[in-house]
């Protein structure tokens, strides 16, 4: 499967076992930090975290980890978790907030909480973007000062929700729908028509723009910027549309499907700039 932000939640939408939580990401469950790491990194336990969440009400939907090269690396990579509040994933409602946990044991990354949103609808996660995230080096903390930071998090999901549903009720001309489709695009790739002419590499092409306003299916058909945003960012993280590729072997150039975002940070990054466009525009 894709290592993306979307396509990857649990099917049913509801709580993850913990044994699935250890199929899915093993290092949530190391209990001590990467030998490559100096003394003054102070291991945060990934699993005491779901513990200290779960007192607050969420339970774990999703379980994602960094692949690796090395299978002693396996333990302390780069893992994310999103969890929705306890009880609340079949209320019928088309979106859930979420909270997202983000976490290593390498030394390569602060701990991060993120409010995130899951779209039923596309199985679409997003990671909000600024004045959404919270997060603290491993030296400096400790699980109270996590338990805090689970409680600012949860505190701010409501803004998060209301934001969306301002999105919801912002009508785009064609001229913005346009515009969003540019800026979305150029957080992934380059233009063609921008490119050196000795540059390597994939480019967006002006059919690379149409494809991110395309719809994949019925319900996406709107023009509001909740739904543009959506079919955007799907298309961005999942891949398959068409981007102009330049190599040494072909420097002419052709066109190929866009592969799915691999990067964990860039998934996360893509989101959480793309939101800030949309937030912008509502």
């Amino acid at each position: 499967m894709p290592f993306d932000l979307i396509h990857t939640h649990n099917p049913n939408a509801s709580a993850l076992t913990l044994d699935q939580v250890q199929q899915a990401c093993p290092a949530a469950f190391t209990d001590h930090a990467s030998p490559e790491t100096s003394e003054r990194y102070g291991f945060v336990s990934t699993a005491n975290a779901i513990d200290i969440l779960a007192d607050h009400g969420f339970a774990p939907v999703r379980a994602l980890q960094k692949p690796v090269r090395k299978l002693s690396q396996l333990p302390f990579a780069d893992h994310m978790l999103t969890f929705a509040p306890t009880g609340l994933a079949d209320t019928g409602a088309p979106d859930r907030a979420e909270i997202v946990l983000y976490n290593s044991h390498n030394g390569r990354s602060a701990l991060k909480l993120f409010s995130g949103c899951y779209r039923f609808i596309c199985s679409n996660g997003h990671v909000a973007g600024d004045g959404f995230e919270a997060k603290a080096r491993h030296s400096r903390l400790t699980a109270n000062g996590f338990s805090d930071m689970v409680a600012d998090q949860a505190q701010s999901l409501p803004d998060m929700m209301e934001r969306i549903e301002r999105m919801k009720q912002t009508p785009l001309e064609r001229d913005q729908i346009v515009d969003l489709a540019y800026n979305a695009t150029k957080l992934r790739w380059d233009m063609e028509s921008e490119r050196n002419a000795d540059a390597l590499g994939s480019f967006a092409t002006s059919g690379t723009l149409s494809q991110l306003n395309r719809p994949r299916r019925y319900a996406d058909l709107g023009s509001d910027l909740w739904t543009t945003f959506n079919v955007a960012q799907e298309a961005l993280i999942r891949g398959g549309v068409k981007v102009a590729s330049f190599t040494k072997a072909n420097p002419h150039g052709s066109i190929r499907k866009a592969r799915p975002v691999a990067s964990l940070p860039e998934s996360v990054r893509i989101n959480r700039q793309l939101w800030n466009m949309a937030d912008a525009l509502a």
